[in-house]
């Protein structure tokens, strides 16, 4: 399933980003502010974890309903306040892909850590955070 049509992320109106070497996008609405001005620690949030299941998508492919990840952990890191369309970065290490597509085929369970970054327009990062996903067989 594309994150994309996501119920929850159609809400917040989470977009693929225009901007290269991006994956997603928050576009810049008063809707996301916090009491500060800034945009709200949630949304950032929001936008990391879609966007941390696009990356895990775009390296696993398409399962078919094979496997069903789910996140189990999350270390997030707010750095700087956030304002302005913020668009997201993050990746799987390659060595981290090998490892966990074995342990699907043997064991058909594995972790899988996505670091992901939120930036703003100006390419400063406003969060860091890697979430550690769960991926077994479905039905299990």
């Amino acid at each position: 399933m594309n994150v994309l049509d996501l119920p929850f992320n159609k809400v917040l109106l989470i977009k693929g980003s225009d901007l290269p070497d991006t994956i997603l996008m928050l576009e810049d609405d008063q809707k996301y502010q916090n009491h500060l001005g800034t945009v709200h620690a949630s949304a950032q949030y929001a936008l990391a974890e879609a966007s941390s299941g696009e990356i895990l998508e775009r390296n696993f492919g398409d399962w078919n309903g094979a496997y069903l990840p789910v996140v189990r952990r999350v270390e997030v890191k707010y750095k700087n306040p956030a304002k302005g369309r913020l668009y997201s970065t993050g990746f799987i290490d390659a060595d981290s892909v090998m490892r966990a597509k074995k342990e699907l085929s043997e064991k058909g369970r594995t972790l899988v850590d996505v670091m992901v970054k939120v930036v703003d327009e100006e390419k400063k990062v406003t969060f860091e955070s890697t979430f550690v996903w769960f991926i077994s067989k479905a039905g299990k």
